[in-house]
């Protein structure tokens, strides 16, 4: 066991300190909150969808053509709103679940809640 030991020349040392660096350098880019990085995540669906709804690609218009519908998933009453009003020509194609209702815009008291209100509670 000695020899093993005496054989590792200053390469082998060296590469596993590079290892190890590596190794603790992914765990800590790694170490983000769990809830920002649902955040960021949610937020780029988000962003996503509203691209998707209002300027859709070509090729995702096709597939509306060819009859697929594309389910939207957590957009307010208001965005959902201006969707039907500028593409009624595509409201074939889309389907609206778990709507946020926001507070109107005339509204005095306005309060944010923690609990969102949907549209459709029962559908799970």
């Amino acid at each position: 066991m000695y020899r093993i030991g005496s054989t590792m020349g200053p390469a082998t040392v060296h590469r596993r300190w590079i290892s190890g660096c590596m190794l603790a350098a992914t765990a800590l880019l790694c170490a983000v909150p769990a809830s920002a990085a649902e955040t960021s995540a949610e937020s780029s669906l988000h962003q996503w969808e509203l691209r998707r709804l209002n300027e859709p690609t070509e090729r995702e218009r096709a597939h509306e053509r060819a009859g697929n519908v594309y389910i939207y998933d957590g957009l307010t009453d208001r965005e959902v709103e201006q969707a039907l009003n500028a593409h009624f020509d595509r409201i074939d194609y889309m389907m609206f679940i778990g709507t946020r209702k926001t507070v109107p815009a005339d509204a005095t008291n306005s309060t944010v809640q923690s609990n969102v209100e949907t549209e459709s509670p029962g559908c799970m």
